[in-house]
């Protein structure tokens, strides 16, 4: 699916030539190809970093693939467009960032901007908080509750990977944690370190779900208190099955003011900045963000060729990216 998702937006660039796809099930190649116009197809895609006018790669396939893909990729000194989470184990990750910072001529750019970094209310949010209007930022709110949306199941149900811990990584902290990292601590500058764990629990088999013929054993809801660096509190709670529903909402606040936005591109458009005018009276201002014009996938198609070109800096790069995944790898107890 999210191969598809980077093929219609990078032809629809029209400065790209698709040259090769990579399946593991080579039958479903002549379609896939034909459908796409692709050249050429394999079940090997080491066959693809043989070939010498392939300039970049885009690696799609589920998260326990990523690791020996991205590394052979790398060593081949092909650029990169890798998708989230970029690993699912610490150990991987590191030796991922190690061998990109042997190949500095590289470029190296993670998914993870796709909802966030590169659509207009990121953008817009970041501005308001840079301007100092806010004052000092001590707390952030987030939550995203849905019910019974869980990917492999009632969402992208022939994608039964994501239920799998092991192929996946886990659930919603990892699938839509790294979305969420990357928007909020971007708007924080991207200097703040996670400090301490004021509070986590992780809840999964509400509705008793189970398939006899695949692994279920990733979570559907978690809630953690955080605190980062200078004492800024992030409280975060997304499910993708709980008996409880609430919008994709962030809220910001500050010492002299706070945001609150929905902020994905399909969301309302509206950022509300709550402040007290001169004379100490409570105010709020509705900020009308346009993403009319907005594909998600196509800005990141976009953004990937600017860096290509050398007209722009990775909006997510694999360092930053491994960032946010320790700061989840913690939150699992994995390191």
């Amino acid at each position: 699916m999210i191969a598809e998702e980077h093929l219609k937006a990078f032809k629809k660039t029209n400065k790209t030539i698709i040259k090769w796809s990579a399946r593991k099930d080579k039958s479903q190649l002549p379609d896939f190809q034909n459908k796409y116009e692709i050249l050429n197809g394999t079940a090997d895609y080491r066959e693809i970093l043989n070939d010498d006018e392939v300039d970049a790669v885009i690696i799609t396939s589920p998260p326990h693939t990523h690791y020996a893909m991205f590394m052979d990729t790398v060593k081949a000194k092909k650029h990169v467009l890798l998708e989230k989470p970029a690993a699912i184990h610490p150990g991987e990750l590191t030796e991922m960032v190690a061998e990109t910072k042997k190949h500095p001529d590289l470029i190296i750019c993670d998914c993870s901007a796709r909802h966030t970094r590169l659509q207009p209310k990121y953008k817009k949010t970041k501005e308001i908080i840079d301007s100092g209007i806010l004052g000092q930022i001590y707390y952030l709110h987030h939550n995203a509750v849905n019910r019974q949306r869980r990917p492999g199941i009632e969402y992208h149900p022939a994608a039964k990977w994501f239920t799998d811990e092991s192929r996946a990584g886990g659930g919603p902290l990892i699938d839509w944690g790294v979305y969420d990292l990357s928007f909020h601590l971007g708007l924080l500058g991207d200097n703040v370190r996670l400090e301490k764990i004021n509070d986590l629990f992780i809840q999964s088999n509400l509705d008793n779900y189970h398939d006899n013929n695949n692994v279920t054993d990733v979570e559907e809801s978690f809630t953690a208190m955080l605190e980062f660096s200078g004492g800024i509190k992030y409280y975060w709670e997304r499910a993708a099955h709980a008996n409880m529903e609430t919008m994709n909402e962030t809220r910001v606040y500050g010492t002299r003011g706070g945001l609150k936005l929905n902020f994905c591109t399909w969301d309302p458009d509206i950022i509300y900045h709550y402040y007290l005018d001169n004379q100490n009276i409570s105010r709020v201002k509705e900020i009308q963000v346009d993403t009319s014009k907005q594909n998600d996938h196509e800005a990141l198609a976009n953004h990937f060729i600017d860096l290509l070109e050398k007209k722009s800096s990775p909006a997510m790069s694999l360092e930053l990216a491994a960032k946010h995944l320790e700061i989840i790898f913690k939150l699992y107890g994995k390191v």
